[in-house]
């Protein structure tokens, strides 16, 4: 991921199409420490950090379906890349420190166009990414002192400014929650008396689905002995409630598509027993 997220930065810094221009100017992430080397001006991105983002951080896990079972994983972390960026020049003394001010003048201009990265430049992993990576340029990064980075590479202190990209990854990890619930029960019972049960009602949904494609259809309508009926949502899904146990006929319409139906036991035996396959 953060070999990705190097190609894309320097995939936007060498855009000629979009001021200032770069032209000339070598692009690297080397750490700038006494072994950098170069050998025409360039621009140093320094991976330094990477941290997580708590304040992105969502609680709430993700429910998916998969192959018929229900599975929670949780969102994905959001983590700042933290970058470093100088700018090296071959030319000697002032002569030198001018243009490495230039540059970094430059580079300093060319990524305060884009708060956020533009799809076009993304590569590799990051085109997949589930939200727009943001660019935080020349913020204060409060995590580090500038005096004491500069000791620890052995080397004099730069001019510099940070950049701070933040990137998403997902764990992967998930958790199998069961089956969908097609059915679910309530009794109705005003004595409590186990020789007098209650009577059961029952809340049952299934999804509507394109018979060829398998494709799910919204807006379908769904009608139950013809008596009462719902609208599948943007999943194909519906719910229908206060159904007595028995046997029961489930037809579903849809435009475009023929009728269709099936005969339902309530309660189901199977999760997929109130689907209905729609042809057109």
């Amino acid at each position: 991921m953060f070999h990705d997220l190097d190609l894309t930065i320097r995939a936007l810094l060498d855009d000629a199409t979009v001021p200032p221009s770069l032209a000339g100017v070598d692009v690297t992430f080397k750490p700038p420490d006494r072994a950098f080397t170069f050998t025409q001006p360039t621009v140093d991105l320094f991976l330094y950090g990477v941290h997580e983002n708590r304040v992105l951080r969502d609680q709430v896990p993700i429910v998916e379906q998969v192959g018929g079972i229900f599975v929670r994983r949780m969102p994905p972390l959001r983590f700042d890349c933290d970058y470093l960026i100088t700018t090296w020049s071959k030319k000697p003394d002032a002569i030198g420190i001018e243009e490495e001010h230039r540059l970094l003048g430059l580079a300093l201009a060319k990524l305060s166009r884009f708060p956020l990265i533009p799809a076009e430049y993304l590569r590799n992993s990051l085109v997949e990414q589930p939200f727009p990576l943001q660019m935080w340029v020349a913020q204060p990064d409060d995590s580090k002192s500038l005096s004491e980075f500069w000791s620890a590479l052995g080397v004099a202190p730069r001019s510099s400014f940070h950049l701070m990209v933040t990137v998403a990854l997902d764990p992967l990890a998930t958790i199998a929650e069961g089956p969908p619930v097609v059915t679910k029960q309530l009794v109705l019972d005003d004595d409590l008396d186990p020789a007098t049960p209650g009577d059961s009602l029952y809340a049952i949904g299934g999804t509507v689905r394109d018979a060829v494609t398998d494709e799910v259809i919204a807006g379908a309508r769904v009608t139950l002995d013809a008596a009462r009926s719902a609208t599948t949502d943007a999943g194909g899904r519906f719910r229908l409630f206060q159904v007595g146990g028995g046997e029961h006929t489930l037809t579903a319409s849809a435009p475009g598509y023929a009728g269709g139906g099936r005969a339902i036991a309530v309660p189901a035996a199977a999760p997929n027993d109130y689907d209905i396959d729609l042809s057109s």
